[in-house]
């Protein structure tokens, strides 16, 4: 496998972050992964993915620690964050490089296949949920994702974050307005009735 060099938005890496899972055995939670065209995370309750214009998407995946993103992003002034970084990608070694001016973080990547996170989005919505069938939710992680549509570049106040039920027992889909990528999109697990 070649070396490759991307660009990723920050806002994109700083939303994902907030969906990784904080201490897991499984180890590959505690990662944002790009995959299939999609920077993605999740901790197993909710995740995010999000559309990244110009990664290919039979691009091998790409799973970095989310400490060193944590760390690198740590480095960028908030204002600066709006702009794309570059992740420069040697597979033959596994090792990984963000970088944006004069702030980088070199890492090892994560030797692992990331679980297959399409299905935790359904495919539908739906229309209208019987009351008797409406799920509850872990309100904390229903205001994470006011952060994360923060992150995308909204004002993350009311109006900004939609939640759309897709079942009683089935993840409900989040949709963000008014940022600077309104196709990502969120999915949060019902708690068990």
């Amino acid at each position: 496998m070649e070396n490759i060099e991307i660009e990723v938005p920050m806002q994109l890496l700083d939303a994902a972050l907030i969906c990784v899972a904080k201490k897991d055995v499984r180890f590959y939670l505690c990662a944002i992964a790009l995959d299939d065209g999609h920077i993605v995370s999740t901790d197993g309750y909710r995740g995010f993915a999000c559309e990244v214009k110009g990664l290919k998407k039979d691009m091998p995946q790409i799973i970095m620690p989310s400490d060193a993103v944590r760390y690198f992003l740590k480095k960028i002034p908030p204002v600066d964050r709006s702009y794309e970084c570059h992740l420069k990608v040697d597979f033959k070694n596994k090792k990984a490089e963000l970088h944006f001016s004069d702030a980088s973080e070199s890492f090892t990547l994560i030797d692992a296949k990331y679980p297959n996170w399409q299905p935790i989005f359904p495919n539908r919505l739906v229309e209208g949920v019987n009351n008797d069938d409406y799920p509850q939710f872990n309100w904390a992680y229903l205001t994470d994702f006011q952060k994360v549509q923060k992150a995308l570049g909204g004002s993350g106040k009311e109006g900004g974050v939609r939640l759309y039920p897709t079942g009683k027992n089935t993840a409900a889909v989040i949709g963000f307005e008014n940022t600077n990528f309104n196709h990502a999109k969120g999915a949060v697990m019902p708690l068990r009735s």
